[in-house]
């Protein structure tokens, strides 16, 4: 090839992907007007599809041109290989948009549907669903492409098939995980937002995934716990009780009398019957003669209403306790310890 072709060449290259460069800027347009067409219809699949299809149906315009650029310019014995990765990357690219409105497709008419139902097994499905559903629609696509371009798929899927085998020995922990979140999906000792203690960890669920569950503590820290760990706990559900236990002592100082003991019981009883929050059983007990003190023992339960909701009945219910005993001079004791010294004559 002499130097005039060569130039020739270079220039029927540039011009081709000029003018496909302006086509593309025209289809840009065109779409851009057909999905100002599409927002004022009622049905949603059409600016979904336009969504979807504009920059990859761009890309494919300069695939188109760059094929043709190539075909005219470049010897007999490269255009098998220009065709074949242009194929590939056709393939993904149609892949990749059909991805993207099935993810569109999903949110719109799949997830209402989901959420309108009384179940919430469904509603934690949907995202791992969606998201299997992505990878074996890129599986397919990657399969189709390398198929396009001459490798045999029959080949590559039994080396799948062994691979798999060896994925699956290798994923052990992660099937164990996926399936034991299913377990809890089904079982639902607890969903999204339920207040929950497990062993050490207290907190709020957050997410339930295919591997993990997270769940917020209340100092702001996210634990993230294998599903399969979860079903070997015991799991406290805090959020499905109607009430929260309060139970604690009230020490009274030794020279109290038995009628201001009786006096006590009657006014700290009293107090929690008539406050709102609270619920039965009451009970309030002279149980023991501690070191220090005579000791009452208090217990009544909160309505379940929220962790701030239960504080500030109980932080009520202990200021007005205080200001009553105060009123009819009844001690609270603190800790205390008499010394005696013996005098010795030497």
């Amino acid at each position: 090839m002499n130097f005039e072709n060569y130039i020739i060449k270079i220039g029927i290259f540039i011009f081709i992907l000029v003018v496909g460069y302006f086509v593309s800027i025209f289809v840009d347009l065109f779409l851009n007007r057909l999905e100002k067409i599409a927002e004022k219809t009622k049905n949603k699949l059409d600016d979904i599809v336009i969504s979807a299809i504009k920059v990859p149906l761009k890309i494919i315009i300069i695939l188109f041109f760059l094929y043709l650029g190539f075909y005219l310019t470049l010897p007999i014995q490269y255009i098998n290989l220009v065709e074949n990765a242009i194929k590939f990357i056709f393939i993904l690219i149609l892949t990749y948009t059909s991805v993207k409105i099935l993810d569109k497709l999903f949110d719109l008419y799949v997830k209402p549907i989901i959420e309108k139902t009384d179940t919430k097994l469904d509603d934690h499905l949907a995202k791992p669903l969606k998201k299997i559903l992505k990878i074996l629609l890129y599986l397919l696509g990657i399969l189709t492409a390398l198929s396009s371009i001459g490798y045999d798929i029959t080949t590559i899927l039994a080396g799948l098939g062994i691979g798999g085998l060896a994925v699956a020995l290798a994923l052990q922990d992660t099937i164990k995980n996926f399936i034991a979140g299913l377990l809890i999906l089904a079982d639902k000792p607890f969903i999204i937002g339920h207040w929950v203690k497990i062993s050490d960890i207290e907190g709020i669920v957050e997410e339930i995934g295919i591997r993990s569950t997270r769940i917020r503590s209340f100092d702001e820290t996210l634990y993230i716990i294998p599903n399969s760990k979860l079903l070997e706990e015991v799991i406290e559900n805090l959020s499905v009780r109607d009430r929260r236990r309060v139970l604690f002592t009230i020490g009274l100082t030794y020279n109290t009398p038995p009628e201001k003991i009786k006096r006590a019981k009657e006014i700290i009883l009293k107090i929690i019957e008539e406050h709102k929050a609270t619920l039965p059983p009451y009970r309030v007990h002279f149980i023991e003669y501690g070191d220090w003190s005579l000791n009452l023992r208090i217990e009544y339960f909160v309505r379940n209403m929220g962790f701030d909701y239960y504080l500030n009945a109980v932080e009520e219910i202990n200021l007005k306790i205080k200001e009553e005993l105060e009123k009819e001079g009844i001690e609270i004791a603190f800790p205390t310890y008499t010394i005696k010294v013996d005098k010795y004559d030497t």
